[in-house]
């Protein structure tokens, strides 16, 4: 395939350029197939260019002046010659003199313009970089310029838009691109007669757009026009004359913002593929930017690649830089100085480093790179893109309507200059259900919200933003709880990123009582939203700033049901205290702390436990008809019941209300409950699978990641029991981070039990205790008792030849102790105490033994484990 290729250097009144200029035909037409000087892939000419030679350049100094333009310093310039340091010095000066140069950066533009004239004919500049994913985008356009003669590659500062115009025109066999690189050129530039010079029509008589059009009106030849952004509305003219009348010719262009030329196809070019929050080397490396963030940081580090002990940051890493190629590669080039763990704490730093050796001026930051963007809009514009940092990710047009309308700028305002910022590809949008969304990617967002604090509304906008949110989101909670929930579940999820931004303004700027007035607004639908870890953040910086005394019984026992997935202790002070406040209070705020406080004693005192309070609540949302409220009541009946028969009929009637009322999610943990219960007892194991797989389907149609985590873990639960064991652990294993992710620590737990349960039986007893260990630390202040009670078994068994037949016959105690508070058909269902028994039976006299046994079930237990 044959490529013209004339990309062009800095415009400087400057009379090498001239002489260069004047050179490329003698370089093109010269043999060029001599070796490569250095590593750069620049190639050597075998003989000086006549106009060259005329201004009196010698060989050597030719030389010279190739390596000036790869930016070497003098001596790396004598070590590549083999010639002394001075003797470079002698040569620099030399050419600064014959050639009217005033500095050594003046030699090396023109130099540049020089190599590049010197690229064989044959191939388009050569990448020293592999070109990594993006298959689906070169397919794509690669038809997109099949069917259209102007194409424009759209997208943000640092996507990678020249290397994959480069990249589909390299795979071109048809036609010969001629490459304009417009980045030298200023905004106010004559774009025309720069392509005329590319062209080698130089400047000579008759219209110049006439020149332009003859020479391209026969010819095969298509345009790849690079970094187009700057001079739109010149380039954009030049192709609306031209092309009527160069029927054959075909435009690709690059460009931050659409040419706007009638009959142009767009492109917009996202971000790579990001890896989800993982620690599996695999994951990382399944996605684009993974791949790309490791390969760059093998070139930076030798040695560099992603492993467990660094995955996690590298996953988090590709997600803060958005997947963007640039920044991925300018933060892969300082882990020469930083680990991946270090580059993520210091990433802002990093980015603001010199990029890559080579890179482009313009592209050596990512700071730079978005400036070049900046410099481009209007006083309008750029006042509406400091205020659109405020949201963290998707918004619409009312709502950023109502949130950034502040003087100077309208409502109308705002919908007018909205597509223009997605014209300069610092907004995106995307249509979702119909309805036009925006985002701005995090590194966008950065730059945008530093304009936003030198114009000192950084609190009015965030607070604008805190106050739509967080009220919208009390409007919408009610709707949670019945046939209105997917649409509410829906917004809950799209703007959680805006409510978990919201809150931290909130409690940062020390307004708790708001904060308060949320969190008990949702009340029991937390129930339904499922757990999230930024509840417990919230909730730990609320510890000492009580509620106001109108929200003090609803919030205290709102903080109750959530704090029984983390810390069943904290729960029950929670729970008591609403109790307390709500002695005197209405029925329905009396039914809800009775619901609270039987919720929290059933989960930190065991099976029975509770039972009258949820009574009294069951009772009590009867008698006012509050439907839900009493199905939850009913379902924490259920999962306290002692007998597991018992418990798997209130928990189906409690599934069956909360369908009856709307409410999917919670008819989906009742669902995964009652599986729970049975497989835990052995029993009805066929009826448990058909509950979860219904339960799955449910949270997969409710959208609700709490409840699908539930159904799979109680899956690779149901699994160990049936003796499918690879199945089991590979589900344990997949589940762990997720609940470690969301903050539910009793399911963490629950992870931690199985995968050490068949760690054991694989016979990988070191692995089993670690894992045991962690399960049983979290089990003791989550108050699970069966996973305790497991947990210790086999811990006590392994301590045999670990620690010694005391140390064993105390965890058994321990083990023992926590059976206690278990129904009987799940207290039976643990083999692994019988076999602690059986193993350690004799191992001591019988005054040692009961010693032993007592004194381990009145020992924390986390004395036990760590003795």
């Amino acid at each position: 395939m044959a490529v013209i290729v004339v990309p062009f250097s800095e415009m400087v009144a400057f009379p090498l350029f001239d002489c260069v200029r004047g050179a490329t035909t003698s370089v093109l037409s010269t043999d060029i197939h001599s070796p490569c000087l250095c590593h750069h892939e620049f190639m050597s000419v075998g003989e000086v260019p006549a106009t060259l030679r005329h201004a009196g350049v010698t060989q050597r100094e030719l030389d010279v002046l190739r390596l000036v333009g790869m930016r070497l310093r003098n001596s790396e310039i004598a070590a590549q010659l083999f010639v002394s340091e001075r003797t470079v010095e002698s040569h620099v000066s030399a050419l600064l003199r014959k050639l009217g140069g005033s500095d050594r950066l003046s030699l090396a533009a023109a130099a540049e313009l020089l190599n590049r004239a010197g690229v064989p004919a044959w191939t388009l500049p050569r990448q020293l970089s592999s070109f990594i994913g993006r298959e689906e985008e070169m397919a794509r356009l690669s038809e997109l310029l099949t069917l259209h003669r102007l194409v424009t590659v759209t997208g943000p500062a640092g996507t990678g838009k020249t290397r994959l115009a480069l990249q589909v025109a390299a795979g071109s066999e048809r036609e010969t691109p001629l490459l304009i690189d417009l980045a030298s050129l200023p905004p106010e530039g004559d774009v025309a007669g720069f392509v005329a010079d590319s062209l080698g029509l130089g400047h000579g008589g008759g219209r110049l757009l006439d020149r332009l059009t003859e020479a391209l009106r026969e010819s095969e030849t298509w345009i790849l026009a690079d970094n187009c952004e700057h001079v739109v509305e010149a380039l954009a003219e030049l192709l609306r004359e031209s092309m009527p009348r160069c029927p054959a010719l075909r435009v690709l262009a690059t460009s931050r913002r659409p040419l706007h030329v009638e009959g142009e196809a767009l492109y917009e070019l996202g971000p790579l593929s990001v890896p989800s929050e993982t620690d599996n080397p695999a994951v990382v490396l399944a996605s684009s930017a993974g791949r790309l963030f490791a390969e760059r940081g093998a070139s930076s580090l030798a040695g560099f690649s992603v492993n467990p002990e660094n995955a996690g940051a590298v996953a988090a890493l590709c997600r803060h830089l958005d997947g963007l190629p640039l920044a991925l590669e300018l933060a892969a080039a300082r882990l020469r100085a930083l680990t991946p763990q270090e580059l993520l704490a210091h990433l802002d730093e990093a980015l603001l480093a010199a990029g890559p050796d080579g890179a482009m001026t313009r592209h050596r930051t990512l700071e730079a790179a978005l400036q070049w963007s900046l410099e481009l809009l209007s006083d309008d514009e750029l006042l509406l893109f400091g205020r659109c940092s405020v949201f963290p990710a998707d918004f619409d047009y009312d709502t950023a309507e109502q949130i950034l309308s502040a003087p100077p700028l309208t409502g109308p305002g705002v919908r007018r200059l909205l597509p223009q910022l997605v014209d300069h590809s610092l907004v995106s949008a995307r249509t979702v259900g119909g309805i036009t969304v925006f985002r701005m990617l995090d590194s966008v967002r950065h730059a945008a919200a530093a304009r936003l604090a030198e114009r000192g509304e950084s609190e009015l906008l965030a607070g604008s933003h805190a106050r739509f949110h967080l009220d919208h989101a009390l409007e919408l909670a009610q709707g949670l709880r019945g046939p209105d929930q997917p649409q509410a579940l829906s917004w809950f999820e799209q703007r959680w990123p805006d409510l978990r931004t919201a809150m931290s303004w909130t409690l940062e700027s020390g307004q708790t009582a708001d904060a308060w007035a949320f969190l008990a607004g949702i009340g029991m639908g937390w129930e339904t939203l499922g757990v999230r870890r930024e509840i417990f953040d919230w909730l730990d910086q609320l510890e000492k700033s009580p509620p106001p005394a109108a929200l003090n019984a609803g919030a205290c026992a709102a903080a109750a049901v959530v704090l029984c997935c983390q810390d069943t202790g904290a729960a029950l002070d929670r729970a008591r205290q609403g109790a307390a406040l709500a002695a005197d209070g209405d029925s329905a705020t009396v039914a809800l702390t009775q619901l609270a406080l039987g919720w929290a004693l059933g989960y930190h005192e065991g099976s029975g436990s509770g039972q009258a309070e949820l009574e009294a609540a069951e009772q009590n949302f009867a008698a006012l008809g509050d439907r839900w409220h009493q199905a939850l009541a009913l379902e924490g009946l259920g999962l306290g019941e002692e007998a597991t028969p018992r418990s798997v009929a209130t928990l189906l009637t409690a599934a069956a209300l909360f369908g009856e009322h709307g409410d999917q999610v919670k008819r989906a943990n009742c669902l995964n409950q009652m599986a729970h219960r049975c497989v835990d007892a052995g029993i009805r194991l066929d009826e448990a699978s058909a509950w979860l797989e219904e339960a799955r389907a449910l949270a997969l149609a409710t959208g609700n990641e709490h409840e699908l985590l539930h159904s799979d873990l109680f899956r690779a639960r149901l699994d160990l029991r049936t003796g499918n064991r690879v199945a089991a652990a590979a589900g344990f294993g997949l589940l762990l981070g997720g609940f470690r992710r969301i903050g539910d620590r009793r399911c963490a737990a629950r992870c931690l039990l199985g995968l050490g349960q068949t760690a054991a039986l694989r016979g990988d007893s070191s692995a089993a205790v670690e894992l045991l260990i962690e399960s049983a630390g979290i089990a003791a202040t989550t108050t699970d008792a069966y996973e305790l009670t497991t947990a210790l078994a086999l811990l006590a068994t392994s301590a045999l030849t670990r620690k010694g037949p005391r140390a064993a016959a105390m965890l058994l105690g321990a083990a023992e102790a926590a059976a206690v508070r278990l129904d009987h058909a799940r207290r039976d269902a643990i083999p692994e105490l019988d076999e602690a028994r059986a193993a350690l039976s004799g191992t001591l006299d019988r005054k040692e033994w009961e010693a032993a046994l007592t004194e381990g079930a009145r020992s924390p237990i986390p004395t036990l484990l760590h003795a």
